[in-house]
């Protein structure tokens, strides 16, 4: 009696086949999977988006870019000020009131350091604040992907706390200068939708950061100088690289997170800071670009750099606009270097200053895009 079956040959070829069609569906899978993930960034963005326009209807202006106290003199950031406008009202009054942690100590109203895990406020990871692309996880305390918009400025975008208003004292004239301020948000001060000439829909107010992974990769962490030389010679920044892995920072490179560096402030390493290297963004090198940052030695803060819009997604990042739109601009972006080595690129002016107000960004369609009143309006000339 004949018996029907397939033969050793049949069975390989269809285990092929099916192997295949397996080959061929997968990256169509994952493909799908971070077509969600980017949708669902964009509408944490979005709603980070309607929670700032919330707030300025509510005070008629934005956040201040950084509040500090006497006692808490680091400083918090814009997203403390966006919780109640974010659903997360029992946050904010957590830390709008003094607060007694587990441990038992008493913190002032607005008095915990960003740092500090027995702030318990710190330890909230906030859903809206996170790209599900981003794998990295905080240790104890929660982490932000979103940043915010300081222009193409890059020298001390944010500083420490001021015992009055030091900004008309001889040692702080920089800190008036509106130079700095090219963006959308002032470091101890606050702006309008008035304040942004070029258009709502022209200015960047936030874009992404990929948050620290230990890989030394240039989406994730900043290269460290010790002088801020860096900030006029684009060129010295750019050399952090490594030319066989330009993904990486070159070994040897120092690097917050690593060695004598490890355990400070990083990219969007804790929520409530308002230090720049964990909550800035300028407009100088285009997307998925190094970063690079100034440092006076371990445990300096970090008061001004080149930060550049980082992320997990292929191919560019993600911006919200101050008319509450959101674009992806790819990595490809007109972010023009032209005389990048000279002194006429980011602080012509000296020490704390940057371009004179009202003229044009050296850094292309990216650069205008992050100026808030220069003139300029070439978002429509993005690559979306």
């Amino acid at each position: 009696m004949t018996r029907s079956a397939f033969t050793l040959v049949e069975l390989l070829v269809v285990i092929a086949i099916i192997g295949v069609l397996v080959g061929l569906l997968l990256p169509a899978v994952q493909a799908a999977r971070e077509a969600a993930r980017r949708m669902s960034c964009s509408n944490n963005f979005k709603q980070m988006g309607l929670a700032l326009h919330n707030y300025h209807a509510a005070y008629n202006t934005f956040p201040y870019s950084r509040v500090a106290t006497q006692t808490q003199w680091r400083g918090l950031g814009p997203t403390v000020a966006m919780t109640p406008f974010m659903e997360q009202q029992a946050v904010w009054e957590m830390i709008s009131n003094p607060h007694t942690s587990d441990s038992g100590t008493t913190y002032v109203k607005f008095g915990g350091f960003p740092w500090s895990s027995d702030y318990t406020p710190n330890r909230f990871q906030i859903p809206t604040l996170r790209c599900p692309s981003d794998p990295a996880e905080g240790d104890t305390i929660g982490r932000t992907n979103y940043a915010f918009c300081y222009g193409d400025a890059a020298r001390y975008i944010t500083f420490y706390w001021f015992d009055g208003d030091q900004r008309t004292d001889p040692g702080y004239e920089w800190a008036g200068d509106d130079a700095v301020w090219r963006g959308m948000w002032r470091w101890n001060n606050k702006k309008k939708f008035r304040d942004c000439l070029d258009g709502t829909s022209q200015t960047i107010i936030m874009g992404e950061m990929a948050n620290f992974l230990d890989d030394r990769s240039i989406i994730g962490t900043a290269a460290v100088f010790g002088s801020q030389d860096f900030q006029t010679d684009l060129v010295q920044c750019k050399n952090t690289i490594d030319p066989e892995r330009p993904q990486f920072y070159a070994p040897g490179q120092e690097l917050i997170g690593y060695g004598s560096y490890g355990g400070q402030s990083n990219r969007g390493r804790w929520w409530t800071d308002s230090v720049s290297c964990n909550s800035a963004i300028n407009t100088i090198l285009g997307p998925n670009s190094v970063s690079c940052t100034y440092s006076t030695g371990p445990g300096s803060d970090w008061t001004g750099g080149v930060y550049s819009v980082t992320s997990r997604h292929q191919g560019g990042a993600h911006v919200l606009m101050t008319d509450g739109s959101i674009k992806f601009i790819t990595d490809s972006i007109n972010a023009s270097t032209e005389g990048m080595d000279s002194n006429t690129t980011v602080t012509p002016r000296g020490p704390g200053t940057g371009h004179d107000a009202g003229v044009e960004s050296p850094f292309g369609v990216w650069g205008a895009m992050g100026t808030a009143s220069s003139g300029e309006t070439r978002a429509n000339e993005a690559t979306l």
